[in-house]
């Protein structure tokens, strides 16, 4: 896997040309979706290297109606200092504006898509981000939301190939992740406050859960070692253990809190620096 997770000298060139095309007219907010997946297979990220977040959020559309206000939170007004957490939690702002979308909350756009900014910034990807950004305020003043779904896809893929570009792996992995943690609490949220065994079911995705323990394994030491580091792998491997369940034996109303208030920690620590 460590292998897959460098790029090829193909790769590369083709990064190089797609981010050459991207700046130009043609930008990346008019592919559809099949181009974005096909951009991102052949930057050696995919639905198995770096999920899109926007998948891993499906799980939502099957559990409607979704309370949302019970599931929002309020997005962080200070920006983290340190790359690998804003990787993070830009990735969680992403999933917030998957929440947004889902419950067509046009109030909610419009925070989400200056917080993308500030973030990227951050990363020093504005300029990846910025046609977006303005893109999802004009079709949210439409309330176009299929549309604003779709650029916040490509605000992902335009990012991650930035971090490629840079040679940074590990952020496009860790924004993945944010997306994953936060799509976890909203998920595991929406299913306590309606639960059955039947719903409960879409917490189950050992394979997803399996390349996230396994991210968060290989991270450079300082952020492994860190207390951060160290809870989300503890937690995430509490997880899987709750998950491991034997065949037709559902996940029971208790697990499905402990796996809401497992994913609450990590996001929280992920917003409040690491503590």
């Amino acid at each position: 896997m460590m292998e897959a997770m460098h790029l090829s000298a193909r790769r590369f060139a083709f990064l190089i040309c797609w981010l050459g095309a991207a700046a130009g007219p043609v930008s990346a907010q008019n592919r559809q979706p099949d181009d974005i997946e096909h951009i991102r297979e052949e930057l050696g990220v995919n639905d198995f290297t770096a999920p899109s977040i926007e998948i891993v959020l499906r799980e939502l559309n099957g559990l409607k109606p979704v309370p949302f206000d019970k599931i929002w939170r309020d997005l962080p007004d200070a920006t983290p200092q340190d790359r690998p957490r804003l990787a993070l939690e830009m990735g969680a702002i992403i999933a917030d504006g998957f929440l947004a979308v889902a419950a067509e909350k046009q109030s909610r756009i419009e925070p989400v898509g200056r917080v993308l900014l500030k973030y990227a910034r951050g990363l020093g990807v504005a300029e990846h981000v910025n046609n977006h950004t303005r893109s999802i305020l004009e079709k949210a003043a439409r309330q176009q939301w299929p549309q604003i779904k779709l650029e916040l896809i490509h605000t992902q893929a335009e990012v991650e190939a930035a971090m490629l570009g840079l040679k940074d792996e590990e952020i496009a992995h860790l924004i993945a992740l944010g997306g994953w943690l936060r799509g976890l609490e909203m998920t595991s949220g929406v299913v306590v406050e309606n639960y059955t065994p039947e719903r409960a079911v879409r917490l189950v995705q050992p394979e997803l859960l399996d390349y996230f323990i396994d991210r968060v394994s290989t991270l450079n030491p300082t952020l492994k070692d860190s207390p951060l580091g160290q809870v989300m792998e503890k937690d995430l491997k509490e997880v899987k253990r709750i998950i491991s369940k034997p065949p037709d034996t559902p996940i029971s109303e208790a697990d499905a809190k402990r796996i809401r208030d497992l994913a609450r920690e990590m996001n929280r620590m992920i917003a409040n620096g690491g503590e």
